[in-house]
């Protein structure tokens, strides 16, 4: 591994300074990182520095703890999978909580839209003390994957709620300003290509086992990271393209054309979970536990009614790789979802379908198969993305399939007649609805640009399976697949049914520490000319920066 000497004594002095200075600030208890590992749980090798790695990681998306404990269990449960999860159309529940008015009928629970702000804090706790020990040691790699990490984890918060603070937390100020949206995706950009560009140039060919030990997603092999951060470049890129085309455009062909290269196979997948080479930590899917009842599970994360009407329409497969069977009397043998934003009857909705994960079904981060279906919107709309629609399309399809160890039917690629079906609920056979997404399966280039995006999106919503965030943000930029909207909807005045929820507002939690930063993060959402015409935007209605397409509900 290419590295500066590190001075041991300057570290040592460091690294005790950061234990003991107390932090003045209370951004959501910015210093208390709930999922770092303990001191008896790490080796030596590279512990000042490579400590800091799995906080980073599960504060990101929370699948570690101790055996037995449930911390991240509830925390992903509030932060993700009764949200993103929920609003993507990959879920449904089989919970009542708060009797049914909740985030899911859009009746927000102050406590589960403050949660990604506690994620947040504790991601950028640990990267303060990672950039200031690496700013000692001279270890810019590392430093390049702490990079990676944060703009992973901020781009899921901001996407959730538009501004938030970003810039000035590090300063460790009481109540730290609340970044524009577009300026968070500038820097992201910026800290990208930079941290790209140094693992390419410098992480040599050789896995960093040091770093290795406490690196969850690619254990310490840099060049993977510099592909990650790459694709990445282009998942950002495609997202912004209704905001800021021309700006899309430059990175996303940038990136498809850097030497670093992008990931292109599974294997290459950014996915969290324990691998071979890391210390002693803990990872356990919390999903597991959300849907099973094994180990005093919760019984409540079902498939979803959209998965259900689109996959069974297609006869794909994959279905079957994601859920279990219902224990439905007379529906055992197939796959039986839930949808969003019911009145729910824990006993009568416990019998549909199970998620079909383990403990050590790895989380997805990105997928192979994700960045093959951004190429091939950028394809579409006529970018340099090295190679035609179609076949960009396809091998996303195909590398999708083998991403989830099915095989692929033969004439799956040429079917141009199966659809998704209807949903019956078969619990109140009350909550019946007639599918909304019509895409086929085939490709035609003769089609226009809507129905082949349209297409392309159905197939991209598919393969990101168990990556709720990017789903729902994919879904809202482009209005693809047409899920299911919610049938109970406690929030008419702000959310549309039809348009469906744009993003979390801010929770009261946030108000009362930061209340004038929580103003001004209204005022970058909603514009000054809207603020002026006397509108109220927090609220779960309001679209964020990106969310510009004209053709969205």
């Amino acid at each position: 591994m290419i590295q500066t000497e590190r001075k041991a004594a300057a570290l040592l002095c460091l690294f005790i300074t950061l234990l003991s200075v107390s932090c003045t600030k209370d951004f959501e208890k910015i210093n208390t990182n709930r999922y770092e590992s303990t001191l008896e749980q790490q080796l030596p090798d590279d512990f000042v520095t490579g400590r800091n790695f799995p906080g980073m990681i599960n504060a990101v998306l929370p699948a570690g703890d101790v055996p037995g404990a449930t911390n991240f269990v509830n925390s992903y449960q509030v932060a993700f999978n009764l949200a993103a999860d929920c609003y993507s159309g990959f879920m449904g529940q089989a919970g009542d909580w708060s009797g049914n008015n909740n985030n899911l009928t859009y009746g927000f629970i102050g406590s589960w839209i403050n949660e990604q702000f506690l994620l947040t804090g504790n991601l950028m706790s640990a990267w303060t003390k990672l950039r200031d020990i690496t700013k000692v040691s001279g270890d810019s790699l590392n430093f390049s994957v702490a990079q990676i990490i944060k703009v992973t984890g901020i781009i899921r918060a901001t996407d959730s709620y538009g501004p938030i603070p970003y810039s000035a937390i590090p300063t460790g100020t009481a109540t730290p300003a609340f970044d524009s949206q577009e300026s968070i995706y500038n820097a992201a950009f910026a800290d990208l290509v930079n941290a790209r560009n140094l693992l390419h140039n410098l992480g040599g060919t050789n896995i960093s086992k040091s770093f290795g030990i406490y690196d969850l997603i690619y254990a310490g092999d840099y060049k993977k990271w510099a592909k990650y951060a790459n694709s990445l470049i282009l998942r950002l890129a495609i997202r912004i393209v209704y905001a800021d085309p021309g700006k899309a455009k430059q990175y996303a062909e940038e990136a498809v054309n850097h030497p670093a290269g992008m990931i292109s196979t599974p294997d290459e997948s950014a996915l969290q979970s324990i691998k071979t080479g890391n210390g002693a930590f803990y990872f356990t899917n919390p999903l597991r536990t959300l849907t099973g009842a094994e180990g005093g599970g919760y019984k409540e994360a079902r498939a979803g009614a959209s998965m259900q009407s689109i996959l069974s329409g297609y006869k794909d497969p994959r279905l079957n790789a994601y859920f279990k069977n219902s224990t439905i009397t007379g529906r055992t043998t197939e796959v039986v979802g839930v949808r969003t934003g019911i009145a729910v009857d824990r006993a009568l909705y416990q019998p549909f379908s199970e998620l079909n994960v383990t403990n050590t079904t790895p989380m997805p981060w990105m997928r192979a198969s994700e960045v093959y279906f951004l190429k091939a919107e950028g394809a579409l709309r006529g970018w340099n993305m090295g190679g035609a629609v179609k076949d960009l399309y396809e091998t996303g399809i195909r590398t999708s399939f083998s991403e989830t160890g099915t095989a692929m039917p033969a004439g799956y690629l040429t079917d141009a007649v199966s659809k998704p079906v209807n949903y019956t609920d078969y619990a109140k056979n009350q909550y019946n609805i007639t599918a909304r997404e019509t895409s086929t399966i085939q490709w035609n280039d003769a089609d226009n640009f809507e129905t082949k995006l349209n297409k392309l999106m159905v197939q991209k919503w598919i393969a990101l399976y168990l990556n709720g965030p990017e789903a729902w943000a994919e879904f809202r930029r482009t209005g693809y697949p047409k899920i299911f909207p919610v049938a109970v909807n406690n929030n008419s005045g702000t959310v549309n049914t039809a348009a469906q929820i744009r993003r979390l507002p801010y929770p009261i939690a946030q108000y009362n520490q930061n209340a004038d930063q929580v103003m001004k993060g209204t005022t970058l959402l909603i514009g000054e000319a809207f603020k002026a015409a006397g509108a109220k935007g927090d609220n779960g209605g309001t679209r964020v920066w990106w969310d510009k397409n004209p053709l969205t509900p």
